[in-house]
């Protein structure tokens, strides 16, 4: 039987091909909300000339006009920036962590600690700060940066943990944007500097969005949304009729933030026996050289209650490798050639989604030669019932080429196992209900992955409410269950007591 990733693909191919001859724009604008108006009693005996010279006359009382050229200015001189941020302390509570077992008697281990996460696992204290410059009617930039805190390291005794695990989660700051956009002509627009860009509709599952990295210290507790890295870009955008054409170069070649090795998100023991904190290799960095430039194209088009976007990139891989250099073992990241394609098709209360990527030249660490992979996407939205929306997504990835050994290999000699399926299946369910005049919202969200739908390799389920108190105040407070598979994969069974709850109060400017 074929594969989904395979179907998918046909369909989509089939689905663009016949279609886009004679489909018509159909993004129709909102109208306008009614214009407050003053009541008639409250202004009786005023016509509209007495009104205006009454208003005027008030407003600049005192004023020659002097004064009142100096204040036009002085406000349009002011127009031009804004300053906003927030200010957020996060608590979470790690109830179903054990007491650290014992490292293995073994010269090896002689330097390292068996690290306890139990009980307070984040006193985070975040700060954002954007400014945001108009230049002109058609040029914008955007300069924002963030940075926070964890006081739980300090609690716990920081000296109770290894320098890789408080590297990664004691403290943490990044130019979070730093571009300019603006338009050159009528139909080009460009944007340079550090920003994102979404490829594909999926919620949930990556599939065709490579471009960003992703920060995955904390697996399960944060939305895809909240997880992309910025990275220093040009970005060129073409617009046609119903189509926009983008051209990306990617200057920077930024990596994902992994979990510390060592911590509670990545144990010694997750590729098997455990292994010595000097034993596991560390990223290694690339720098900004032209070999390392990375390219992407997007094309998309909007019809009549659907869209399609066909994409194609040169991108670096989310999977490490591992090479010996001079005795030296290092986890490099090779570049991946992706093509895809996704697609949003609305019908009444139903949006349908679907994404296919052919990737081409992975880097597996247990077989010599390079695969090709064939990932695919279904999924729907339900928006139906009243303040409440249903989400569905299902995934297969398929490796063409396989070898049994991808997935049974064991540590041994500084190689990593990949743990990789023939075929790996992941599931993603969502539900959101808005309740209190729109200002609370509670979800929900389940993950699992497998080789079939039993989704044996376990994954994660999220219970989460947020809460607007006023304009300034908001409170986001859950629960996290890791839920551990039966299969060979063992990820989701390393991390499996990280159950925690979490509360965090947001203060907005």
């Amino acid at each position: 039987m074929p594969s989904l990733s395979l179907i998918l693909a046909t369909l989509l191919l089939s689905s663009g091909l016949s279609y886009a001859d004679d489909l018509d724009s159909a993004m129709e604008g909102f109208d306008d909300a009614p214009a407050s108006s003053l009541d008639e009693n409250a202004l009786s005996g005023f016509d509209e000339e007495n009104l205006e010279d009454s208003l005027d006359a008030d407003a600049m009382a005192g004023f020659d006009d002097e004064e009142r050229e100096a204040i036009d200015m002085e406000e349009e001189k002011e127009s031009w920036y804004s300053f906003s941020g927030y200010v957020s302390v996060l608590g979470a509570y790690n109830y179903a962590q054990k007491a650290p077992a014992d490292l293995p008697a073994n010269p090896a281990f002689a330097n390292d600690k068996a690290m306890d996460f139990r009980g307070l696992s984040r006193a985070r204290t975040k700060l954002d700060l954007a400014l945001d410059m108009k230049h002109s009617e058609n040029w914008k930039s955007r300069f924002e940066v963030i940075g926070w805190y964890d006081a739980s390291w300090a609690v716990h005794g920081k000296e109770n943990y290894s320098d890789n695990v408080l590297d990664t989660y004691e403290y943490f700051y990044d130019i979070r944007d730093a571009y300019i956009q603006g338009t050159l002509s009528d139909s080009v627009d460009i944007k340079i500097g550090r920003q994102i860009v979404i490829w594909g509709k999926s919620d949930s599952i990556r599939i065709t969005d490579v471009i960003n990295p992703l920060d995955n210290r904390e697996p399960g507790m944060v939305d895809i949304k909240d997880l992309r890295l910025t990275e220093t870009m040009t970005k060129l955008d073409y617009y046609f009729g119903d189509y926009g054409l983008s051209g990306i170069i990617i200057h920077e070649p930024r990596l994902e933030i992994e979990p510390g090795f060592g911590s509670d998100y990545r144990p010694r023991d997750v590729f098997g026996p455990a292994i010595p904190d000097a034993k596991f290799p560390e990223q290694e960095q690339q720098s900004w050289a032209l070999e390392n430039t990375q390219f992407a194209l997007s094309l998309d088009g909007r019809y009549e209650g659907w869209d399609l976007s066909w994409y194609a990139a040169n991108v670096l891989n989310n999977r490490f490798s591992i090479v010996q250099e001079d005795g030296e073992t290092l986890r490099p990241y090779d570049k991946i050639y992706m093509v895809g394609a996704a697609t949003n098709i609305v019908s009444g209360a139903w949006l349908y989604k679907a994404e296919a990527a052919y990737i081409m030249d992975i880097n597996y660490r247990s077989v010599d030669d390079n695969k090709n992979r064939l990932d695919g996407l279904l999924g729907v939205d339900y928006s139906g019932f009243s303040k409440t929306v249903l989400s569905l997504e299902l995934s297969d990835r398929h490796v063409f080429d396989y070898e049994e050994i991808m997935l049974k290999n064991t540590f041994s000699q500084g190689l990593i196992p990949d743990y990789v399926r023939e075929d790996t299946f992941q599931v993603a369910a969502r539900a959101s209900y808005t309740f209190d005049h729109d200002n609370a919202t509670l979800n929900y969200l389940i993950s699992m992955l497998g080789a079939s739908v039993k989704f044996q390799d376990g994954g994660f389920q999220r219970l989460w409410m947020d809460y607007k108190l006023n304009d300034s105040f908001t409170v986001n407070a859950g629960v996290v269950d890791y839920i551990g598979g039966n299969g060979i994969v063992p990820f989701y069974n390393a991390i499996q007591n990280n159950d925690r709850v979490y509360a965090e109060v947001v203060y907005n400017f």
